[in-house]
């Protein structure tokens, strides 16, 4: 595997190690050759950038708006990337425990 050495989310000083699996590298590669024809600018340095800003791509705000555009739900606020992680981690949980 692949490790990316990557500035913590504090930005303190304090690095983040990032482990690729076989074939992720090349996935990546493939994003920063495409993203010029689809509207990223050359300047921005974010691999998850964002089409006309030169900023990078928050989860957590994407997937509020997505929940807010889909019609028929009644409590589009309770999806949120909190609840995603522990929803995640209570599955993983379960399903650990009934094999």
């Amino acid at each position: 595997m692949d490790m990316v050495v990557s500035a913590g989310k504090s930005r303190k000083n304090v690095d983040a190690y990032i482990l690729l699996p076989p074939g992720i590298p090349d996935a990546i590669d493939l994003l920063i050759d495409k993203r010029s024809s689809v509207g990223i600018s050359d300047s921005n340095v974010f691999v998850f950038a964002r089409m006309n800003a030169d900023s990078s791509m928050r989860g957590d705000t994407e997937m509020q708006e997505l929940a807010h555009k889909c019609v028929g739900l009644e409590h589009p606020g309770r999806i949120s990337s909190r609840h995603l992680r522990t929803y995640m981690a209570t599955i993983c949980q379960v399903s650990t425990l009934s094999t």
